[in-house]
């Protein structure tokens, strides 16, 4: 077979023209120009001639010319699909013929597996980017084999063999074959570490990512490229922990070939142990010092750890950067003495300039137009940089929700005092339309058909129209919003709903609409405006209720006015782990209408990252409603607690006032109160325990904040692809007649 990358030229006739110049050159008459008159190419079956000839720069009638006709042959080549390139140059039409004889690499036309038992040869293939007709390449074949060799040993075969064959067709093409000799499957049987002495075989393994069990019951499987992994890791753990002279001399595996058991052996040089001598900070102007040693998270006679003084010039940096010296440089400079065991550090700090946005960067928004993504970053080319606006940068596009992953990164500008900001987006499905059925703990079965779009035609559009039928509740909405209305900061929009419901004391039935306007102002604070009309009907109010109960009954209008202020700085609206929301609401009822109350609601939640991820939150409510003009509160506006979003160990809205036959007839004033412990695992998936305590007054009950209700339980939260599903089960700590020792609740979002 011809040697890959090689070619050659035949320029003979070129050549010999060259050195027998015409007769004209003697009464100096510059010789006429050699033209090239056709171009042609030999040898190819498979690529087509216009292909190659695309990669050549010279063309007919042009002056020939060696060195450009050099350097087509080297684009040729380029294409990958041959062996060799050779050019023949012949006189033609009194020019030249050039001729480009090339030789193609075979093609794959069969594939195989051999001797594979364990993994499945469509596995096997998958793994490789190997495809039938495509071009052999050695290259290639040798880079599938190494991959195919890391999944075997992903999977605990550590001894196998793979060997991979070519055998030619008739035609040049080849097969390619894989010969697999798996072997058993190489299980560890423990972990050896030798030579250590300041840290114990526990502390060096739980750090390892080779583990000697895996889920507690299965045991480990080797890689060869874990290993390598975990020597880096063993040095970085001795590093952390003040041996900052600390190798791992070997790593071996030792294979019982009988019980097809490895042995694997880590011998640790561990050398002294260094504590933090004097820390010194030098170059600090802009800043106190204090703020700048409040980052530092090394301390005079603690044990020096790497990790800690990687934090610590992030944590300085980060503080320069909320005051726009993003270009600030923190050199650490080290001196270890090995006669006390400490090591001085000094942050020498150069504080730089102020940096200013250059240019930001957006990609990966494919269908969100860029305005719906730059009118949420608080910052624009020319503004000062700040590490804060970055962070609410990331923030806002997270809680748009349009985005599964969302990465804000800067890079140096054109000169120190320009910074670029590239926003990288990675975008989610937005739409939904699906019809369903399901199960709620408050509407019992229910069918369901939903047909939205949070992102319509890209500029952030949310429309939706929701049909909801089940065995208690019938539901129709409307939506749209424009969250930046005419090209403002404000987002407007409307709803057209209709609602039947039967609750066991009555049923209520609403129809009608809303406008609504809100605008943000200051940071995380947004404003309110509402106004809704509705016809409510009360009915089939129960026999036994009272007379104030059944003079609810019948239609009324209702007129109504609203305002909200709300502050929210969640990271995540969807799944929050740090922040919190407040909101202070008012409705008044009586622009018209025949309804006349004032109705206030007053809630603050947040939510605080405690130790390993785990999250602690927590929820306070207070709410009071009354009627004017001698209107009792009506009956659809009052208070009721017990359900899914207020105390789970009591059913939906048993918590509530009773008349004199013991008919719920909802409050005036509630008090609520939740608290939350959440542990975040794998797949989206959270497990929560939770306590909450509240009640409700008015009317006959007396107002009396030391009387409430309490439960305690533990709940399931899953992030699905269809927004946050909630399982929670609440036990009902002060059980009264008639109630049960606890409530399941299945439900869709957030509980607060």
């Amino acid at each position: 077979m011809t040697t890959p990358r090689r070619f050659r030229a035949s320029l003979f006739v070129v050549c010999v023209s060259l050195l027998l110049p015409p007769l004209d050159t003697a009464h100096g008459q510059a010789p006429p120009p050699i033209l090239v008159k056709e171009l042609a190419v030999e040898g190819n079956r498979r690529v087509q001639e216009a292909v190659i000839l695309g990669r050549v720069r010279s063309g007919v009638g042009s002056t020939f010319n060696p060195s450009a006709l050099s350097e087509d042959l080297r684009a040729i080549f380029a294409l990958g699909f041959f062996d060799d390139v050779q050019m023949r140059v012949e006189d033609f039409e009194g020019g030249v013929k050039v001729t480009f004889v090339v030789v193609e690499r075979p093609f794959i036309r069969d594939l195989d597996f051999v001797g594979n038992k364990k993994v499945a040869t469509s596995t096997l293939q998958e793994k490789i980017d190997l495809k039938l007709g495509s071009v052999y390449n050695p290259v290639e074949v040798q880079r599938a084999r190494d991959r195919l060799k890391d999944h075997y040993e992903e999977e605990g075969y550590f001894e196998v063999q793979i060997t991979p064959d070519t055998e030619k067709f008739a035609d040049g093409d080849v097969r390619v074959v894989f010969n697999i000799n798996e072997g058993r499957r190489i299980t560890i049987d423990r972990i050896v570490i030798q030579g250590n002495k300041g840290l114990t075989d526990k502390q060096i393994k739980a750090a390892l990512v080779t583990q000697e069990r895996q889920f507690f019951i299965l045991r480990g499987t080797i890689q060869r490229q874990r290993l390598d992994e975990d020597v880096e890791r063993i040095v970085v753990l001795y590093n952390d922990h003040g041996y900052v002279q600390a190798r791992v001399e070997s790593h071996d595996v030792s294979v019982d070939r009988e019980k097809a058991r490895a042995t694997i052996t880590f011998t640790i040089v561990e050398g002294r142990q260094y504590h933090v001598g004097t820390v010194a900070i030098t170059g600090v102007t802009l800043v106190p010092e204090a703020d700048v040693r409040r980052q530092v998270k090394l301390k005079p006679g603690v044990v020096f750890s790497r990790t800690a003084l990687r934090e610590s010039l992030r944590g300085i940096g980060d503080l320069y950067s909320t005051i726009g010296r993003a270009s600030a440089e923190i050199n650490p400079k080290t001196e270890q003495s090995a006669a006390t065991g400490t090591i001085d550090l000094t942050f020498e700090v150069t504080e730089g300039p102020e940096v200013y946005v250059e240019r930001i960067n957006i990609t990966g928004n494919l269908r969100s137009q860029d305005q719906v993504l730059r009118r949420e970053i608080p910052l624009i080319e020319g503004d000062r940089f700040t590490l804060q606006k970055l962070q609410r940068a990331r923030q806002k596009l997270v809680n748009l929700g349009y985005f599964e992953a969302v990465n804000v990164t800067t890079q140096p500008g054109s000169d120190k005092t320009k910074i670029i900001v590239n926003v990288d987006v990675k975008e989610r499905p937005t739409g939904l339309f699906s019809i369903g059925a399901g199960f709620s703990s408050v509407d019992s079965f229910v069918g369901t058909i939903d047909l939205s779009q949070r992102n319509f035609l890209g500029r952030g559009w949310e429309a939706s129209v929701r049909l909801r039928a089940g065995a208690v509740s019938t539901q129709g909405v409307i939506s749209f919003t424009d969250p930046w209305l005419f090209d403002r900061p404000m987002a407007g929009g409307f709803d057209l709903f209709v609602t039947e419901r039967e609750f066991d004391e009555y049923d209520y039935d609403t129809f009608g609409g809303a406008l609504r306007v809100s605008r943000p102002f200051a940071e995380f604070w947004r404003w309110h405006l509402g106004y809704r009309l509705t016809q409510d009907q009360i009915s089939d109010v129960t026999d036994t209720a009272s007379s104030a109960l059944l003079d609810e009954q019948g239609k009324r209008v209702t007129s109504l006015v609203s305002g909200t202020l709300t502050r929210d700085n969640r990271d995540n609206v969807f799944a929050p782990t740090r922040g919190g929301q407040t909101s202070l609401m008012a409705e008044f009822a009586g622009l018209g209408g025949d309804s006349r109350f004032v109705k206030t609601i007053a809630s603050t939640s947040y939510f605080q990252p405690i130790w390993f991820n785990h999250i602690l939150s927590g929820r306070a409510e207070v709410g009071y409603g009354f009627g004017w003009a001698d209107d009792p509160l009506p009956l659809f506006e009052r208070f009721y607690l017990g359900g899914p979003n207020s105390i789970r160990g009591l059913k939906f809205r048993s918590v509530s006032p009773v008349d004199d036959a013991g008919v719920r007839i909802g409050g005036t004033t509630e008090l609520l109160g939740n608290l939350e412990y959440i542990v975040p695992l794998a797949f989206g998936i959270r497990v929560a325990g939770f306590f909450d305590i509240g009640n409700v007054y008015g009317f006959d009950t007396k107002f009396d904040p030391t009387d409430t209700r309490e439960a305690v339980g533990a709940g399931f939260r899953w992030q699905s692809p269809f927004g946050p599903i909630r399982l929670d089960y609440g036990v009902n700590l002060d059980r009264r007649t008639d109630e049960d020792f606890g409530a399941f609740h299945f439900s869709v979002g957030s509980p607060f």
